[in-house]
């Protein structure tokens, strides 16, 4: 996760392109599944991990949500222009 998400990839999954969004998905997937992690303990007090895939889904639905509502477009970022590259 060093690198950064291009912007226009954001602006792209902002207006609809599935594969824009599913990029970014996938860049931050390694930390979205971190945070979905659960731990158990069985009889003998062995301690489990796992996925649950109902907080993962709600992670990702919420990153989605805040990309295509909450996406500032006026906040251009320092050295970034808006030309296709």
């Amino acid at each position: 996760m060093n690198e950064k998400i291009p912007y226009h990839c954001i602006l792209a999954a902002q207006h609809g392109s599935t594969e824009a969004m599913e990029r970014i998905i996938q860049h931050y997937r390694p930390y979205i599944v971190t945070l979905s992690k659960r731990s158990f303990f069985d009889e003998y007090g062995n301690r489990y991990e796992f996925v649950d895939d109902s907080i993962r889904q709600r992670i990702e639905s919420r990153l989605m949500f805040k990309i295509i509502f909450h996406f500032d477009l006026e906040m251009v970022p320092d050295g970034v222009t808006l030309e296709a590259e």
